[in-house]
């Protein structure tokens, strides 16, 4: 597996092996080995009162209980978006990737923003062959407020070749902004030997 570098990312943008748009601004969101991905309007909350825990076991309740303890919100241009200490949201990128099917991603964040204490993504890969806007789970770290903004440069993508060739067997497919977490599906991926109680 070898990290693209810019010139050679570059060239799949061109031949259109790999879409990332809008470039905000144009060849400069391309570092010597990375993209620079912006921060989107749409955030998905989490409100503490609203239930006692999120049990996959719960079945019955499972759903309905994750939209009683999150919210999707909206937050025009010029907005700001407030986040507090030990917060978790979810956001997701402006830009939408198409991967080609020997590229994956990896998402990190930039330095600038780690020195405040924000975790921009705890769940980092990116298969081949997705195709949506990148999810962002923002966390502050930190020990004071973030005022974000949508637009705002908080993470880039490391794009790598693959040593074979993949597919997107994911559970998000095309996201256009941060979606709901899907549990019950983390219920049915659990061993049988498990279930039984």
């Amino acid at each position: 597996m070898s990290i693209l570098t810019r010139n050679v990312i570059w060239q799949e943008l061109k031949k259109n092996r790999l879409v990332i748009t809008p470039l905000v601004n144009g060849k400069d969101e391309i570092g010597s080995s990375s993209v620079d991905l912006h921060l989107g309007h749409e955030f998905i909350i989490f409100k503490r009162a609203k239930v006692t825990s999120v049990d996959v076991m719960n079945s019955t309740d499972l759903t309905r209980n994750v939209y009683k303890y999150q919210e999707k919100v909206r937050i025009s241009r010029g907005q700001k978006f407030v986040l507090h200490p030990h917060q978790l949201v979810l956001g997701a990128s402006i830009e939408y990737i198409s991967l080609p099917n020997d590229v994956s991603g990896e998402i990190c964040g930039r330095s600038t923003w780690g020195r405040t204490g924000l975790i921009i993504a705890t769940a980092t890969k990116v298969d081949t062959c997705f195709k949506g806007c990148v999810t962002l789970e923002l966390v502050n770290e930190g020990e004071v407020p973030l005022s974000l903004y949508p637009g705002l440069c908080v993470a880039q993508i490391v794009l790598k070749r693959t040593e074979g060739l993949g597919s997107y067997k994911g559970r998000y497919p095309y996201p256009t902004g941060p979606e709901f977490p899907k549990l019950d599906q983390e219920l049915e991926s659990l061993p049988k030997f498990f279930k039984s109680v």
